[in-house]
Parts: C-alpha cells; structure tokens; sequence
C-alpha cells in the first residue's frame, strides 16, 4: 500500500512538470525566427556597362572543383574569387587596385568607392552588381546563372551623420551546396528580419577594420545572429589589424590562421561551430604585408 502511495506521488509530480514545461517550449518556439534558407533573394535589375585597362592583377591557376563544393581565394581587402563546381566564377568587391587574372561571370560591389567597385567592367562579365543606389531606387538583385546564385540585402541606408553615402549592400553567393556571405561596409546592428532575409550562411566574410565598418560588439552581435560555420577576416590593409581583430575576439570564437589565400570548401569539411580562419590575400596593398 505504501509503495502504491509513493508510486502515485511520482507520476502526479512527473505530469505536473510536464504540463508546466510543455507550454514553455511552444512559447520559446513561436519566439524562434523563421530563418530562410541559402538564397532567399530579391528581383535583379541591372544595365549593362563599359570596359577599361585595369591595375593590380593576382594570378590563379584554375582547377575544377567537386560537386558538392567551392574554392574561395582572397584576391586582396575585401575582394574574392568564387569559382563553383561547374566553373563559374565570381568576384566580389569587383576593383580596380584588387583583380584576378580572370574574367569573372559575376562581379558584385557593395559600395561606390575606389577599393570597392569600378566603372571599368571588363568584356565577358555578364553580370555587374552594385549594391547601392545608382539613380533606379534601393538595389534588388537575385541572379542565377548555371550552378550559381547571387542575391543582396541593402544595408546602411542611413548616412550616419557623414557627408558622403555609406548606401552598400551585403551579397550572398550560394554554389555546391555552400551559401557564402559577403559583409560588405555595414556598419549596423542587423535585426530579426534581415536575418530571416540573409538565409543560412555557412561562411561569412567579415570586415575587421573597426573603422569605416562594424564596431567589434556590432560585429558580434551580427555573427551570432547570423551563426555561420565559418568566418573569414577581410577589409584590412595589414596583417597587424588582422592579428588585432583576433586577438580582441579570442575567447568568443576560436580561430586559426593558413598562409594560403585559396582554399576547397564543403558542407562535409566546415567546421561544425564557428570558427575564424585567417587567410592571406592574394595581392597585397603597398608595402603593407
């Protein structure tokens, strides 16, 4: 008779904190944002565009690349080169100081200046993206071409105070599977639907000068609310501010350095938390490096 006693008081408890808790975790989940995946993107609209002789080139010897997979190279501040498993090739931050020694099917830039973007677009760039207002209204770009698929989000739509524009745009490159987030020169906290809007990120390019860009707290913050598995340092003119930036953020991420600029990337291979990885560009910016 005791034992039946104990054995009803246990279930009772055991249901009573069942009930309790069942109601807290649908509450937490209707809080959870509704994340997007790689490439939820906007309508594109863009004109066509001139050519000009160019400045600094870096040269890479292009290989194919897996399905399932990528190579990113850091050509230099804040330009890359994607190139994608059936060989289209992306560059952001598309400039006249930073360039690779291919013509890239896609060019995007996420601010008009110098470092940043060009009037001077090759022959055989079939798309030129630039992501801020060119005299058609807020960018809106969601470009598809073979095994690639770009899109934006405009950020800094405020002039914070400045005499000039800081209008730029974030773009995303989704390919083999991987979604590759350009930071471009934000330089505010990003909200709740612009991250929904942004979509998974599996490696995100950040801009560490803590300058012209993101505060290292804005910086965080936006990292952890866009949770990529990687995160790739860039917008630097010497290895002094990259080795600045980890030493500040030691503690919260763990980091590691290569001395390569070009790297293969999968889903299989990323790493499963966040993690820093500091490559080294391709061209570098003076004497600088």
């Amino acid at each position: 008779m005791q034992m039946f006693r104990y054995l009803f008081i246990l279930a009772t408890v055991l249901a009573s904190v069942l009930y309790l808790a069942a109601p807290s975790q649908a509450q937490s989940g209707a809080k959870k944002p509704v994340r997007a995946p790689c490439g939820a993107g906007f309508v594109h609209n863009q004109p066509g565009f001139n050519s000009n002789p160019l400045l600094h080139r870096a040269s890479y010897r292009l290989a194919d690349v897996q399905a399932g997979a990528l190579r990113l190279s850091f050509i230099g501040h804040a330009s890359f080169l994607i190139e994608s498993p059936q060989g289209v090739k992306v560059i952001t931050d598309y400039n006249d100081y930073f360039r690779a020694k291919v013509i890239p099917d896609i060019a995007t830039m996420n601010i008009d200046r110098g470092n940043h973007s060009t009037d001077t677009i090759e022959p055989g760039i079939k798309f030129a993206l630039r992501g801020w207002d060119i005299g058609n209204g807020v960018p809106r770009f969601d470009v598809t071409y073979k095994d690639v698929r770009v899109y934006n989000l405009p950020t800094n739509l405020t002039d914070f105070g400045t005499s000039f524009s800081n209008f730029s745009s974030m773009f995303i490159v989704q390919s083999g599977g991987i979604c590759v987030g350009h930071m471009g020169h934000l330089r505010h906290i990003l909200d709740q639907k612009a991250f929904a809007k942004i979509g998974r990120i599996d490696v995100l390019l950040v801009p560490i000068d803590g300058r012209v860009t993101q505060s290292m707290d804005e910086l965080v913050h936006n990292i952890k609310g866009i949770r990529p598995r990687m995160i790739v340092p860039m917008h630097f003119n010497a290895m002094f501010t990259a080795e600045q930036f980890l030493s500040q953020i030691k503690g919260i991420f763990p980091a590691r350095r290569t001395t390569k600029s070009s790297i293969v990337l999968s889903r299989a291979t990323l790493p499963h938390k966040t993690e820093i990885l500091l490559m080294s560009p391709k061209i570098a910016f003076g004497e600088q490096y």
